[in-house]
C-alpha cells in the first residue's frame, strides 16, 4: 500500500530533519534538500490520496510502494549509524543518502506524469443541490457517535427475550437462554440492549458480561465475569482456573444473577464454565449468543424442546429502511429526491441483515453526489443474491475499498489485535502515531488527529464504541469479527502483517499470539528489506528469563509491545540499540537503572510495569529527559522524578514520585501535561506541590500516598481539572473545600480512606459541575449535604462505607441524578436510596439503584443518631 509507506517516509523526513533535533545539529550542509524532499513527498502523498490509483494502475501503486519502502529503510539505516557514532564520515553519508533518495523520488515523479497523460479527462463533480444534502454527512456522523449500537426494529424480539429474562412465572430455576443467528444479524446488539435495560438491571442482584470468542480462554472468561462483580486484585490474577471458578461460584451463591456469554462457538466453551453458575432457585438467567444451532440446542435449559432458544430473524423492509435512514441521516425517514430511490434499491439488496445495512449506510453518508451513490448501487446489485452472508462480506470489502488512503492503513492496523479485543483508544492513538500512520495537521496534536480518524471510522460503522468514560469520551473500541476478518485479510494481502508465528520479516507488522518467544536466530528470516516496524506479543502467561532483540530484521523497529510477557531480568538484550523505537511496552522485574534507555532518542511512549507488586522498579533517574517523549506510564513505586529541563512534549505522566529528598518538584518543567499521577512516598516539605497550579492544561490528576505519614493538598489546583482521584491520602474532610472550588471538576473518586473523619459538612461553594462521585472505603458516618452542593450530579457510587448512616435525603432534589450504586454496605443505605428513587419518580425521573454485597444490620443507638443528624443539618462550613 503505497500511501502507508509514503506517509511514513514523510514523517521520518519531517521529524529528523525539519524539527529541532539536538542529535542532528549541523548534520546537513544544506538543509534545503530536506525541505525539497518533504515537499515532493507531500505532493506524492496528495496524488495517492486523490487519484484513486489503487484501481487505476495497480502496477504504479506497487512501484511507488516498493521504492518508498526501500528509501525509508535507507534513510533510517543511515540515521541509526549517525545516532550510534559521532564520525564525520557517517554525517557526510547521511547527506549523500538524502541526495540519492531525492533522485529516486524525481524518477517516480516522471513516471507519474506519464501515467497522468493516459488518464481520461475527469468531469467536474456536481455539488450537492440542496443544503439538506450537504448536512447528511454531519447528521449521520453525530448519530453514529451518539447512538452506537442502538437496537432498531425487532421490537418483538426484544420483548420476547425480556420476557424470558424477568418473568418469574416462566420458571424459578436458573435457565439458559440461547440467541442464535448468522453473523451480523444483531445477536450482540440484542443482548446488549436487554443487558443495559434499567428495569432488567433492577430485577437482578448481579449482572456480568463476557465475550467467549472463537478460540476461548477459560481463565480470561472467568476473570471478566468476576471483574463485573468484584474488583480484580493482583492476588486474583495469580489464582489458577479452578480457584477463580470457585470464587465466581461463591460470589453468585444466593444472588439472583444475569450472566451474558456472547459469541459462543462450541460446546466445550460452555462445558468449561457452566459449573460456575449455581441454581439458586430464584429465577437467575444466563443469556448466550451463538451462530451455531447445535450450540444453542446444547446450552438451552429445555434441551431438544428449544423452549429457551430464540432464532434471530432478518429485518423487515420498513425496519431496514428505518435503520438505514438513521445511519445515513440521523432521521427515521431519509427523504431526498435524488438519493432516496437509489437508497431504497441498495437497502433491498442488503436482504435485511443489519450489519450490511449499517456499513453501507456509513459509506453512503460520506458520498455527497448521487452519481457516487449510483456507483455503489451498481456494485451492490452485482453481488450474490442467494447467500446474505456472502453479500455482507462483499459489502464490508466494498466499504473498505472506498476508505481514503489515510484511513486505510489505520483501519488495517486493527488486524494486529486478536479477534474480539477490547482496544483502549489511548493506546491505539499512541500506536498509530508511533507507526507513522497519522498525517500531520496544522494546530492539531497527533493525539487529536487520531481521535479525528477514529471518529471517522466509527461514523462509517466500521468500528464499534465498546466503552465510554463518564464524560462521554470513547474509552475503548472493538471490531465486529466479520470486519476483523477483512482487516486481517487485506493486511496479509498487502504484505503488511504476519499474524501466524511472528517469523516473517518481509512484512511491516508482526503480531504473535502464541505462548512462546517467536524470534530466534533460526527463524528471523530474510532481513534484506528491513521492513519490520511493529512487533506486538499477545500470548498469555508467558514468563521469559531472557530473550534477544539483536536481529538485523528488527533494527528499524518502531513499536515493541511486550507488556503481556512477564520478563524476569530488566529488559531484553539489544533493546537499547533499537534507536528508532517510538513505543515501548514492557512488564518486568528487577533494575533497569544500568540499561542505556537514553539511547532510545526517538521514544514517544514508554510503558513499563512490574508484574510482581512487591518489586520496586528502578529506572534511570533522568529517563524523562528523552527529547521526544510524550507519554510515560510506569509502576507507582518506580523511582520516577521530574525531568531536569523543560519538556513541552510530555502530555501524560504516571507515576511521578515525590519524596522528601533532594529532587525538586517543579511542575513548570512539564507545562503541557494533560494527565498526571503523583505517588507520595515520604513526608513532603512545605509547598512541595504548589507548582501544580501552573499546569493550566491539566485535566486528569491522581494522588496516592505510600509510606508518608502526613499529606496535605496544595492551597490551589489547576482550575481546568476535570477528573481527580485520591487514594490513601487520609485527609481531613475540611480539605474538601479546596476540591469543591474547582470550577470544571466532573469526576471525583475518593478511594481507600482518601479522607478520614466521621462527619463531613460540605462548604456552600461546590461542587457545582460534579457529575460522578465515588467514595470507596471510608469511615464517614454523617454526611450532611444538600442538593445544592451537587446540583448536576448524575452518578453516586458508595463502596465499603460500613459506617455511613444515611444518604442525604435532600438528594431527591438533584433532578440530574441517574444512578446510585451501593456495594458492600448495610441495607440502611439501600433504604435511603429507594426513598430517593420514589421521590424522583414523582418528577418522571427513573433512578437506577444498583446494589451488591449488601448486609443487614440492626439500627444501633437510633435516637442518638437522629439527634446528631439534626444538630449538624444546618452546618455547611
Amino acid at each position: 500500500m503505497a500511501f502507508v509507506v509514503v506517509t511514513s517516509l514523510l514523517g521520518v523526513v519531517d521529524q529528523h530533519f525539519l524539527q529541532p533535533n539536538q542529535f542532528l545539529t549541523n548534520i546537513l550542509d544544506d538543509s534545503q534538500i530536506a525541505v525539497s524532499l518533504s515537499n515532493k513527498l507531500r505532493s506524492l502523498q496528495a496524488f495517492l490520496e486523490e487519484s484513486e490509483i489503487q484501481t487505476a494502475d495497480e502496477a504504479l501503486d506497487a512501484k511507488i510502494r516498493d521504492v518508498a519502502v526501500e528509501l525509508e529503510a535507507k534513510i533510517e539505516s543511515k540515521l541509526k549509524e549517525v545516532y550510534s557514532s559521532s564520525s564525520n564520515g557517517d554525517r557526510r553519508g547521511l547527506h549523500n543518502t538524502l541526495q540519492s533518495v531525492m533522485k529516486e523520488i524525481e524518477s517516480l515523479e516522471s513516471r507519474i506524469e506519464i501515467h497522468k497523460q493516459t488518464l481520461p479527462v475527469k468531469e467536474p463533480s456536481t455539488p450537492p443541490s440542496t443544503e439538506a444534502e450537504i448536512s447528511v454527512i454531519s447528521a449521520s456522523t453525530h448519530y453514529n457517535l451518539a447512538a452506537g449500537n442502538e437496537m432498531i426494529g425487532c421490537k418483538d424480539q426484544l420483548e420476547r427475550i425480556s420476557e424470558l429474562l424477568v418473568d418469574k412465572q416462566l420458571s424459578e430455576n436458573r435457565e439458559v437462554i440461547a440467541v442464535t443467528g448468522m453473523g451480523g444479524i444483531g445477536k450482540t446488539t440484542l443482548a446488549r440492549t436487554v443487558y443495559e435495560d434499567p428495569e432488567i438491571k433492577n430485577f437482578f442482584d448481579i449482572s456480568a458480561w463476557t465475550v467467549v470468542s472463537h478460540q476461548h480462554n477459560k481463565k480470561e472468561i472467568l476473570l471478566r465475569l468476576l471483574g463485573c462483580i468484584v474488583p480484580l486484585t493482583s492476588e486474583i490474577y495469580k489464582k489458577d482456573d479452578g480457584e477463580i471458578a470457585d470464587q465466581l461460584r461463591k460470589s453468585l451463591m444466593g444472588q439472583r444473577y444475569l450472566i451474558v456469554l456472547d459469541d459462543i462457538w462450541n460446546t466445550k466453551a460452555w462445558d468449561d464454565i457452566q459449573g460456575c453458575f449455581p441454581d439458586n432457585m430464584n429465577a437467575s438467567r444466563i443469556l448466550t449468543t451463538t451462530r451455531h444451532d447445535e450450540v444453542a440446542k446444547y446450552v438451552d435449559s429445555s434441551g431438544a424442546l428449544g423452549k429457551y432458544t430464540h432464532q434471530m430473524r432478518f429485518l423487515k423492509s420498513d425496519e431496514s429502511w428505518e435503520l438505514f435512514s438513521l445511519k445515513v441521516s440521523g432521521k427515521k425517514d431519509f427523504d431526498l429526491p435524488e438519493f432516496t430511490p437509489i437508497g431504497k434499491i441498495i437497502v433491498e439488496e442488503c436482504q435485511g441483515l443489519p450489519l450490511t445495512i449499517v456499513v453501507i449506510a456509513g459509506l453512503l453518508a460520506k458520498l455527497k453526489e448521487s452519481k457516487q451513490w449510483k456507483d455503489v448501487s451498481d456494485n451492490v446489485r452485482s453481488l450474490d443474491k442467494v447467500d446474505p452472508s456472502k453479500t455482507c462480506s462483499k459489502v464490508l470489502s466494498l466499504s473498505y475499498s472506498y476508505l481514503p488512503g489515510h484511513l486505510k492503513a489505520c483501519y488495517l492496523y486493527f488486524g494486529v489485535f486478536p479477534e474480539d479485543s477490547d482496544i483502549l483508544v489511548g493506546k491505539l492513538a499512541k500506536l498509530w502515531a508511533a507507526e507513522g500512520l497519522l498525517m500531520s495537521e496544522k494546530n492539531m496534536s497527533l493525539e487529536e488527529v487520531s481521535v479525528f480518524y477514529l471518529f471517522d471510522l466509527i461514523s462509517r460503522s466500521l468500528v464499534q464504541v465498546n466503552m465510554r468514560s463518564f464524560d462521554g469520551n470513547i474509552k475503548s473500541c472493538k471490531l465486529h469479527d466479520l470486519l476483523h476478518e477483512i482487516c486481517v485479510r487485506e493486511a496479509l494481502k498487502e504484505n503488511l502483517m504476519d499474524a501466524h508465528n511472528g517469523s516473517k520479516s518481509s512484512c511491516r507488522w508482526i503480531t504473535c499470539r502464541k505462548n512462546q518467544w517467536p524470534i530466534t536466530q533460526a527463524t528471523h528470516g530474510n532481513h534484506v528489506l528491513d521492513r519490520i516496524r511493529s512487533f506486538m506479543h499477545f500470548g498469555k502467561d508467558l514468563y521469559l528469563a531472557k530473550c534477544r532483540l539483536e536481529f538485523p530484521c528488527l533494527k528499524l523497529l518502531r513499536v515493541l509491545d511486550l507488556s503481556l510477557i512477564k520478563y524476569w531480568h530488566g529488559v531484553p538484550s539489544g533493546l537499547e540499540d533499537l534507536v528508532h523505537l517510538r513505543y515501548l511496552g514492557l512488564t518486568t522485574i528487577g533494575s533497569l537503572y544500568n540499561f542505556q534507555l537514553l539511547k532510545l532518542k526517538n521514544l514517544q511512549t514508554l510503558v513499563v510495569h512490574s508484574w510482581r507488586e512487591e518489586d520496586r522498579l528502578q529506572l534511570p533517574i533522568n529517563i524523562l529527559d528523552l527529547p521526544l517523549l510524550r507519554h510515560a506510564h510506569l509502576s507507582k513505586r518506580a523511582a520516577l522524578y521530574l525531568p531536569n529541563m523543560v519538556q513541552e512534549r510530555l502530555q501524560s505522566l504516571y507515576w511521578v514520585k515525590v519524596a522528601n529528598v533532594n529532587h525538586e518538584t517543579n511542575f513548570k518543567r512539564v507545562p503541557k501535561l494533560k494527565e498526571l499521577g503523583i505517588y507520595i512516598d515520604d513526608k513532603l516539605p512545605h509547598g512541595a506541590l504548589d507548582s501544580l497550579v501552573h499546569l493550566d492544561r491539566l485535566e486528569k490528576l491522581k494522588f496516592e500516598v505510600g509510606r508518608a505519614e502526613r499529606f496535605s493538598l496544595p492551597a490551589a489546583l489547576s482550575p481546568n481539572l476535570k477528573t481527580l482521584s485520591l487514594r490513601y491520602t487520609y485527609l481531613p474532610w475540611k480539605q474538601m473545600d479546596i476540591i469543591g472550588k474547582l470550577p470544571r471538576l466532573e469526576v471525583l473518586k475518593l478511594k481507600d480512606f482518601a479522607f478520614c473523619g466521621s462527619k463531613w459538612n460540605p462548604s456552600e461553594e461546590g461542587f457545582k459541575n460534579l457529575k460522578l462521585f465515588l467514595i470507596a472505603r471510608s469511615d464517614l458516618k454523617h454526611w450532611n449535604a444538600t442538593s445544592e452542593h451537587f446540583p448536576v450530579l448524575k452518578r453516586l457510587v458508595l463502596k465499603n462505607c460500613w459506617d455511613l448512616v444515611s444518604i442525604p435525603n435532600d438528594f431527591a432534589g438533584i433532578y440530574t441524578l441517574e444512578s446510585i450504586e451501593l456495594e458492600s454496605c448495610y441495607s440502611s443505605l439501600v433504604k435511603f436510596a429507594e426513598e430517593i428513587k420514589e421521590q424522583l419518580q414523582d418528577f418522571g425521573i427513573d433512578l437506577l439503584v444498583r446494589k451488591l454485597g449488601i448486609k443487614e444490620k440492626m439500627p444501633e443507638e437510633e435516637s442518638e443518631t437522629e439527634e446528631e443528624d439534626s444538630e449538624g443539618s444546618d452546618d455547611v462550613n
